[in-house]
């Protein structure tokens, strides 16, 4: 299995391909957001086939695709756009990441970045701390039925089923089921079926 876990110094220099799989670059260094504890952006230097070579390009995160397979990034974006991403001096790259010290100073990036679908560096990290603040407000209980089957409660925390499942043979079965309802749950739609037919 490939590795999850990737120390930075091996990731620097790694080739940056399209989903093609045509080169496009390589990651030259990682901009680390030492207060959150996250990468805020990695810097790219392309060259391949858009052959821009005196600049390095910040790009979000979430922009490039990790492929333990392949031991590349995927950049899966248009030409066009890769273009005119905001970029830097290669051999001043430290002076420009040396005066962002709030979100607010990445606005220029996130700007860009924002207009072809991707969320803002400010948004993620106020929509982290927000989910830090926020309280369970119910749990999963997992036990065991007379038959000897496994089921799942979902209780609130005043001690209430808010909802109770089927049986299952498995552990991991009723495992399964909650992660189905963790993923599934908040775009499920209300059917009423108790309404007076015409």
């Amino acid at each position: 299995m490939p590795n999850r876990f990737v120390s930075s110094n091996k990731l620097e220099r790694y080739d940056v391909i399209d989903k093609d799989g045509d080169d496009m670059g390589q990651v030259q260094t990682f901009v680390v957001d030492m207060q959150e504890g996250r990468i805020a952006f990695a810097l790219v230097a392309f060259g391949g086939i858009l052959g821009i070579s005196d600049k390095w390009f910040a790009l979000p995160w979430a922009a490039l695709e990790w492929r333990p397979d392949k031991a590349k990034f995927v950049v899966d974006m248009d030409d066009s756009v890769l273009k005119n991403v905001p970029g830097m001096k290669k051999d001043k790259w430290i002076e420009e990441i040396e005066k962002w010290k709030q979100e607010k100073d990445l606005e220029p990036v996130d700007r860009y970045f924002t207009t072809h679908g991707y969320e803002s560096y400010k948004g993620i990290i106020q929509e982290i701390k927000g989910q830090g603040k926020k309280k369970p407000d119910a749990k999963f209980e997992i036990n065991k039925d007379k038959a000897g089957q496994f089921r799942f409660n979902l209780v609130a925390l005043n001690g209430e089923i808010i909802a109770s499942s089927e049986s299952y043979e498995s552990k991991s079965g009723a495992m399964d089921g909650i992660e189905s309802i963790r993923k599934n749950a908040p775009i499920a739609v209300i059917e009423d079926n108790t309404a007076a037919k015409k």
